[in-house]
């Protein structure tokens, strides 16, 4: 990642007198030629690098070839600190790769529950969706990250939320096998009988892919287990 250039060689090894040399002495006049140490320095979770380098001029913007930020970098790898960080410099909370993945969505699917709380406390999109759809409550209902999905649903995410191939979060969460997720979703009145676009229900789901205890529960709570997709 990158590592092709002697500035960013230079953030790998987290050496911050070794970066402010080059920069002084090096060809470093325009700033633009920052952005990638500066990208590489937030996915290593350097941040008196990163600080330094936005000090300098950095782009707190700055994206690489699958459109990352360093804020969404910060996000998906659990960094607190430095999604604070990169929020009090005002960088862009709803920045979306080339997925279309916000920081708040990838802290959600990657279960990072006190970055997913801060990003929340701070005005991020609860309902921002990527190119497949996904919102972050279905994230972490996909992953099986229970203590994410509550306090998404505690502020109100949409528990109805589909994807673009109709799955709610409690469809997604039967058919990976995620009983705890299943039975917190039931629990505040998720539709147990919600199709997406090829019929499936949650109990379809759980049957296709195996997961008894998941069947069970579903059947327990009145599940229709006469249920037929598309297809009968």
């Amino acid at each position: 990642m990158f590592l092709n250039d002697p500035l960013t060689k230079a953030c790998d090894e987290e050496n911050l007198e070794h970066i402010k040399s080059l920069i002084k002495n090096g060809n470093y006049k325009q700033v633009k030629s920052l952005d990638k140490p500066l990208i590489y320095a937030s996915w290593l979770g350097n941040l008196e690098v990163v600080n330094y380098l936005i000090s300098i001029g950095a782009d707190k913007e700055a994206k690489d070839k699958y459109g990352y930020t360093p804020l969404i970098f910060a996000s998906r790898n659990g960094l607190l600190e430095f999604v604070k960080y990169f929020i009090s410099v005002d960088a862009d909370k709803e920045a979306k790769n080339k997925y279309g993945y916000t920081p708040l969505i990838w802290a959600s699917e990657e279960g990072h529950l006190e970055v997913v709380k801060y990003l929340i406390s701070v005005g991020a999109d609860k309902e921002a969706k990527d190119k497949e759809g996904y919102t972050p409550l279905i994230g972490a209902s996909m992953k099986g990250h229970l203590e994410v999905v509550e306090y998404l649903i505690s502020v109100d995410a949409d528990k109805e939320a589909k994807d673009n191939f109709g799955n709610t979060p409690l469809i997604w969460a039967s058919w990976n096998g995620h009983l705890d997720v299943v039975k917190y979703l039931i629990s505040v009145g998720a539709d147990k009988e919600a199709k997406d676009k090829e019929g499936y229900t949650p109990l379809i789901g759980a049957s296709m892919k195996g997961h008894l205890e998941v069947v069970k529960y579903l059947i327990s709570v009145g599940a229709d287990k006469e249920a037929k997709d598309n297809d009968g």
